[in-house]
């Protein structure tokens, strides 16, 4: 039978602490995105790509966890996860309180042509790989299972800086276009759609990382996004920058929350505020955030920025809750999953806690966790997914019904406001010269510079053919939205040819993790000054050898010195050092979700001299 919340016992809740429990002990796998490349951002190719360690909860002793059926808005199921029952048909069964929903998209083997880099031969070998789950028939979307709820709650998390998938694939999950299209479709069914987000927006700290929040604050407040909790990677951004895009006006409010820090040590600066309290279609919401223990010693200490126990200003914040007569409870918890769940237990009067620190591919079929009366919700990472929340105070007993949507390409479509956001971010990374700016151009830590494949092929002409006929050698041209490309991204007739995060992969000379270009590397041509720099644009087009092989300056020098066993030391890369991760820095599992090395080998196969 599911779990549900009557009503009775919703209206009940209090402040009141109750002894810390430990909760059940749950193993949450996080996805290994090897190293970041091929611009993400925006897109977001990321740092946190890098392969994660599963997180593990700790063993549980007296908490008692209960769990809730699963109802399916039916996209995409993952061919490791069952695909969960169909919706449910009797009045009784429609109550099931809580619902878990989409899978992984499938792999896409045309997708796999642009990804390794080269032309699919039509004489290769079959490939090895096995086959996938078929996708199952589409099932009934929320706006049509669901009776109409009171309020509807979009909650994310965590979106990592991915604003928009780079369209280097054509299976990529996400995007704000369409998480707009989702509230979109939820709105013209006659919702009342609020927004809610538990942070991590943002993931470097440069003049684009800069440029990429103020992006995606401005898409929140289009989408009526109410609150974002400030973790980490908000407050690696810093006080003041973070204070100059704080809105909380009554109109289009976005506050930034936490209940347990203070800017400059002033308790009332404005920002951030412990606590907001919103209503919508007579819902009352109270909605507050935290930074836990644990986190907070990722980025403190900070001479600009106070941490204090988060135990005693949830209190405060609750007390708040009862004086103004809320109807929902939301914690968002910058926290541990082990923190969150004590957090549940000691406050039992949330009714909601969105949690950080999940999966980054949460298993959508597998109902979410209470601890009490508490609904335990992730959200996903990256932006793939948003979670809806329906809340229907009448209902007494399901007052609650959770489905946590996959934001694919087949479900969703682009939306124009998204659109001309993504489209004016890419011209402020034009006219501020980001390229200038973030990608300082160091020299490269051989201190060699680059040559050019052409100069490569003066010697190495087979090798040199082979890399002509790849999209290795087109892979700045894939940029511009006038070439055709499988990602959905080229609809939007966006240009990414002054986006470090995507040139990082599609050119040479740069830094595929750091999204920074050495001193010799590619240089688009409108930043150019002197007239070495005028040839970069063309010289350094592409992904070519010395990505691989490293710059050639010294290689050459040798050759010419007739130290040909010499110079062949400097570039040799055996096949088995390109397996151990050398392709993967731009072939991660964000942009190249069908990357296998071995098949991928075969259409790039090239050795040494003629």
């Amino acid at each position: 039978m599911p779990t549900t919340f009557p009503l009775s016992a919703l209206q009940q809740k209090n402040s009141a602490a109750n002894p810390c429990r430990r909760p059940a002990a749950s193993v949450t796998s996080l996805v290994f995105a090897l190293v970041a490349s091929a611009g993400l951002l925006l897109s977001g190719c990321a740092d946190d790509s890098a392969t994660t360690p599963p997180q593990e909860a700790t063993a549980a002793t007296e908490q008692s966890d209960q769990t809730i059926e699963p109802a399916d808005i039916g996209n995409m199921a993952t061919s490791e996860a069952p695909a969960p029952d169909p919706l449910p048909t009797s009045s009784d069964d429609a109550k099931a309180t809580v619902a878990a929903s989409e899978g992984q998209a499938m792999p896409d083997e045309s997708a796999a042509t642009d990804d390794a880099g080269a032309h699919k031969n039509a004489d290769a070998e079959p490939s090895t790989e096995l086959p996938v789950a078929v996708k199952p028939p589409p099932r009934e979307p929320i706006w049509k299972a669901w009776p109409k709820p009171k309020l509807s709650l979009m909650l994310t998390s965590e979106m990592h800086g991915f604003f928009e998938p780079c369209g280097c694939t054509a299976n990529q999950l996400g995007g704000m276009s369409r998480r707009a299209d989702l509230r979109n479709k939820l709105v013209e069914s006659g919702w009342t759609v609020r927004g809610l987000d538990v942070g991590g927006l943002a993931r470097r700290t440069t003049r684009q990382a800069q440029i990429k929040m103020e992006t995606t604050l401005a898409a929140l407040r289009d989408l009526q996004y109410v609150a974002i909790g400030l973790g980490p990677e908000e407050l690696r951004l810093k006080p003041d920058f973070l204070m100059s895009q704080h809105i909380s006006d009554a109109e289009t409010p976005l506050y930034f929350l936490s209940a347990n820090l203070e800017f400059y040590g002033v308790p009332d600066i404005g920002t951030p505020i412990p606590s907001a309290v919103f209503e919508a279609n007579g819902v009352k919401v109270g909605v507050t955030s935290v930074l836990s223990q644990t986190l907070q010693a990722e980025v403190l200490p900070d001479p600009d920025i106070t941490w204090k126990e988060s135990s005693p200003a949830l209190k405060k914040v609750l007390a708040d809750f009862d004086e103004q007569q809320v109807d929902l409870r939301v914690l968002l918890s910058q926290s541990t999953i082990e923190e969150s769940e004590a957090l549940a237990a000691e406050f039992p009067a949330f009714d909601i806690v969105l949690m950080a620190e999940c999966s980054g591919d949460p298993d959508p079929t597998k109902p979410p966790k209470k601890i009490g009366d508490t609904l335990m919700l992730e959200a996903g990472r990256k932006g793939k997914y948003a979670g809806v929340l329906g809340f229907y105070p009448d209902d007494k007993e399901t007052p609650f019904r959770y489905q946590l949507v996959a934001l694919e390409r087949d479900d969703f479509n682009d939306t124009p406001s998204m659109v001309a956001l993504m489209q004016n971010y890419q011209t402020r990374l034009k006219d501020e010269e980001i390229v200038l700016q973030d990608g300082v151009g160091n020299p490269h830590p051989s201190g060699d510079s680059f040559v050019g494949a052409d100069k490569c092929g003066e010697c190495h002409t087979t090798a040199y053919d082979i890399w002509k006929k790849t999209p290795h050698a087109h892979a700045l041209e894939s940029l511009d939205p006038v070439h055709k490309r499988l990602g959905y991204e080229r609809l939007s007739g966006i240009k990414r040819m002054h986006d470090p995060e995507c040139l990082a992969c599609h050119v040479t000379g740069w830094d595929p993790q750091k999204y920074t270009r050495f001193q010799s590397g590619f240089l688009n041509e409108e930043y150019a000054k002197t007239d070495h720099e005028k040839v970069l644009h063309t010289l350094m087009a592409g992904s070519q050898c010395e990505n691989c092989h490293g710059p050639g300056s010294r290689h050459v020098e040798l050759i010419e010195a007739d130290e040909v066993e010499e110079a062949k030391k400097l570039v040799r890369v055996t096949k088995a050092q390109a397996e151990k991760g050398m392709c993967e820095k731009c072939h991660d599992a964000d942009n190249s979700p069908n990357y296998n090395f071995e098949e991928y080998w075969k259409k790039v196969e090239h050795y040494g001299l003629d």
